[in-house]
């Protein structure tokens, strides 16, 4: 069973729901609400136009952002496709 008309209503579900993991991250010891919030920029940038858009402005306005970004990347959970996330949404580029 293949639905792609259901992919991008799903991914802004995944987007909003990595989110709301983010901000209980921040509230709660356990979570690491950072790599939550990275994962949804990454679902973001790879997935929407727009998206990618927001992202490079954002990195480019908040240097901070960029460092998160890195450090996510060499995190052990990050996903292998991070550096691709990284990639295209570096403000330099």
């Amino acid at each position: 069973m293949n639905f792609p008309h259901l992919r991008k209503p799903l991914m802004v579900l995944a987007i909003v729901g990595l989110l709301i993991l983010s901000v209980a991250g921040a509230l709660l010891p356990i979570l690491q609400g950072w790599l939550f919030f990275v994962l949804a920029l990454y679902l973001l940038a790879t997935e929407f136009e727009v998206g990618r858009m927001w992202v490079k402005r954002a990195r480019k306005r908040w240097p901070a952002l960029s460092r998160l970004i890195e450090r996510a990347r060499d995190h052990r959970w990050a996903p292998r496709h991070l550096k691709e996330f990284e990639d295209i949404t570096d403000p330099t580029k």
